[in-house]
């Protein structure tokens, strides 16, 4: 456990203390006291009272002593405090209250920067498992949690084993600054590790999915024979290009940014890595030949569409061929065998499962393609 010792209140204690004895070496000043002066001649001759002097008298008079005398009678002397302790109340105000306040200020001083060491506490305390759990599979959130960790080492990673704030207070972490160190580096080591996993995994992932819709792309021919073909060429040309945002963002920002980051903290590649500059000449080539079968889609768009609304069409007639086969066909004769009706129900399921299949294919393509797509209900339960 961390700790500071002395506590910082102590410090405080000792300023406030400081600042009494400051104070109190004026205001515990004894008073002149005016009953205790009187006149010093020269001589016995009449008092010449262009020529006095006025000594103190601890309790025995230097000299010839004479009272200065006056017409009437002697005024009695104004009471007042022994000591200059009154002196307090006629400071210009606030005086005493920035003095407080100054020592508060270093206090605060000082309890930030020692709260900047407590906080390495979450060190022992954390578990490897919240850790890995909060980050997930967030490659932007684990870069995040490398830099700042690569950061804060600014703290301890230094030659100094002291820090002074203001000029009486000194703290001394000496102590601890090994063990944080090398805390730090077991925890830095470990998650460079699962991040450079996690980077490396992603990568080769992400760069067979491009590969594959690469050669998807590559199988369909530019100029297809039959409908279906057309819309399977379509449907899979408007997929991939809904994919491709996050495919460079993942492929521009992340994987490049998380190499440098693996790169700066002196991470060792494992000799099958993955590096960015060949998932980029992937997504390169892959973002080639999707704008060339996209120039070919805009291009022959009203043949396409033609070809969509005979799709379209054809499927409506497999679908009233199958309504009308249902109602033939159906199973609800009484002497029917339960298996029989078992097969006429699954074959008809097929057939309607097959068709559902053919519908949303059509429909993807009209949205392709801005053509009205209404859904046909016509199949469902």
């Amino acid at each position: 456990v961390m700790y500071l010792d002395p506590p910082l209140e102590n410090a405080r204690a000792s300023w406030v203390q400081q600042l009494h004895a400051w104070l109190a070496a004026v205001c515990r000043q004894r008073r002149p006291q005016a009953t205790r002066y009187e006149v010093v001649t020269q001589g016995d001759d009449d008092l010449d009272y262009d020529n006095l002097t006025l000594e103190y008298d601890p309790g025995q008079a230097v000299g010839t002593l004479q009272t200065v005398a006056s017409d009437g009678p002697s005024p009695q002397p104004k009471q007042h405090g022994a000591t200059y302790r009154d002196l307090l109340s006629r400071l210009p105000n606030g005086c005493v209250q920035q003095a407080y306040g100054a020592i508060m200020d270093m206090v605060q001083q000082a309890s930030s920067y020692v709260q900047i060491w407590l906080q390495y506490q979450a060190l022992w305390d954390l578990q490897t498992d919240y850790v890995l759990q909060f980050l997930g599979e967030d490659l932007a959130r684990w870069q995040s949690m490398l830099l700042e960790i690569r950061r804060a080492r600014s703290t301890f990673d230094t030659s100094a084993t002291t820090k002074h704030v203001g000029a009486h207070c000194v703290i001394d972490y000496e102590q601890v600054q090994s063990k944080v160190n090398a805390k730090y580096d077991g925890w830095q080591r470990e998650i460079l590790s699962k991040f450079g996993a996690l980077l490396g995994s992603s990568v080769r992932t992400t760069w067979q999915q491009i590969a594959e819709a690469r050669h998807k792309l590559e199988q369909h021919a530019t100029e297809s024979s039959t409908t279906s073909e057309v819309v399977a060429f379509i449907t899979c040309v408007q997929e991939l290009k809904r994919k491709c945002p996050e495919w460079q963002r993942l492929v521009e920002h992340e994987f490049r940014g998380g190499q440098r980051v693996l790169e700066k903290q002196r991470f060792q590649f494992p000799s099958d890595w993955m590096y960015a500059d060949q998932i980029e000449n992937e997504w390169s080539a892959f973002g080639e030949i999707l704008r060339r079968k996209d120039n070919v889609i805009q291009e022959q768009l009203p043949t396409l569409q033609l070809k969509i609304v005979a799709e379209d069409r054809a499927v409506d007639a497999r679908i009233d061929a199958l309504c009308a086969d249902w109602e033939r066909s159906k199973p609800v004769q009484g002497s029917l065998r339960p298996d029989a009706a078992s097969a006429t129900l699954a074959a008809f399921q097929a057939r309607a499962t097959r068709l559902e299949g053919e519908i949303e294919l059509v429909r993807r393509a009209k949205e392709a393609l801005d053509m009205d797509a209404a859904r046909d209900e016509r199949l469902l339960p």
